[in-house]
């Protein structure tokens, strides 16, 4: 499903205000037609700063007008509200103590209007959509995790099993990759006989995105074993608390259940890692079954391409708060909000047959 930028509009909920005292300046930025990292290598240009000196909680879709914080280091506010570049806007500048990581985030607010859309459809779409604020949504990965090509974790796949040609003829074979600084690198490397220096020269974020990009398409094959009951416990579980993401043994499914029921808590899927907590019985052959089929060991995680893989556990639903659904010339409009890590397009795939692409 495509959008024009203006149909797709983002807010970003800081975790936290800034302090105004510090060598960091936090800045929000609205963007128009850009990703988080374009919009971070422009403002890192015209500042004439490397790019690893900023921070960001999450990275915002690129079709989209999109609002949200950044921060940088060793660059004073006033220089930052100077910047004039196109597609972004400066809203407002201020210092902090430290950088800000990812994740560090309340949610997203969204308004999405969908065109196209027969005006009978609301009251189904309604339904739905209050059907999904109550029992919670599939707290899947969408598609834009997996990259313009949607192979991004086959690529991280292949660095986890160590085929580094398979991994290395999917990155070569990226129009933006083929001509690169980076294609020479790693041709050089390969004429030199070493595999594995070649996928050294992937830089180190990029195996990392990859590589995370596999473990969540892992999470996302034991959601799709769990639908359509994500909020049905199971002994053995390791439930989250969404109050404070407190992970925790379900011991007994009936005696937790109630509380599932109210939204307190859910039964929570794996991003494996060597750190990972781990469930029992029923859970966790699921999870060793995947693996298995996966031809991946669980200690693989430890270390891999030069990145090790804590990992952690991620709840199966998570909760959105409903603000609006309603008709608006040639289609409806959605206005939501989600947690941390929530897609968006997760919410519209659970209304695909409702809309007219």
């Amino acid at each position: 499903m495509r959008f024009a930028p203006d149909d797709f509009i983002v807010e970003e909920l800081p975790l936290y205000e800034p302090s105004r005292v510090g060598t960091h300046t936090y800045f929000a930025i609205r963007k128009r037609n850009l990703s988080t990292l374009e919009a971070i290598n422009q403002i890192a240009r015209a500042l004439q700063v490397n790019s690893r000196n900023f921070g960001y909680a999450g990275l915002k879709d690129k079709q989209a007008v999109t609002t949200q914080v950044l921060s940088v280091e060793g660059v004073p506010p006033e220089q930052v509200l100077k910047l004039e570049l196109p597609k972004i806007e400066i809203l407002w500048a201020e210092r902090h103590t430290h950088k800000l990581r990812v994740g560090h985030l309340r949610g997203n607010r969204f308004e999405i209007t969908l065109r196209d859309v027969s005006q009978t459809a609301l009251p189904v779409i309604e339904k739905n959509m209050a059907q999904l604020a109550t029992d919670g949504v599939p707290n899947r990965f969408g598609a834009q995790r997996f990259g313009n090509k949607h192979d991004s974790h086959l690529i991280g796949k292949a660095l986890m099993k160590g085929e580094w040609e398979e991994a290395l003829h999917y990155v070569l074979s990226d129009e933006t990759t083929q001509f690169s600084e980076l294609a020479k690198r790693i041709e050089r490397a390969k004429v030199q006989g070493s595999l594995e220096k070649a996928v050294a020269c992937i830089p180190h974020r990029l195996r990392k995105l990859y590589l995370s990009a596999y473990q969540a398409s892992l999470f996302n094959c034991v959601l799709e074993k769990r639908m359509p009951n994500l909020r049905q416990l199971w002994d053995g579980d390791i439930a989250m608390k969404h109050s404070n993401g407190a992970p925790f043994l379900i011991e007994n499914a009936s005696v937790e259940q109630p509380r599932a029921d109210a939204f307190e808590i859910s039964p929570s899927g794996p991003i494996f890692g060597y750190k990972m907590r781990q469930p029992t019985r029923e859970a966790h052959t699921l999870e060793v079954e995947l693996l298995d089929t996966e031809g991946v060991k669980f200690e693989a995680f430890r270390k891999v391409a030069g990145i090790r893989l804590p990992g952690t556990r991620r709840p199966l639903r998570m909760q959105m708060e409903l603000h609006q659904v309603k008709s608006v010339d040639m289609g409806l409009r959605l206005r939501f909000t989600l947690p941390a890590g929530g897609y968006a397009t997760v919410v519209l795939e659970e209304l695909k047959d409702y809309l007219v692409d």
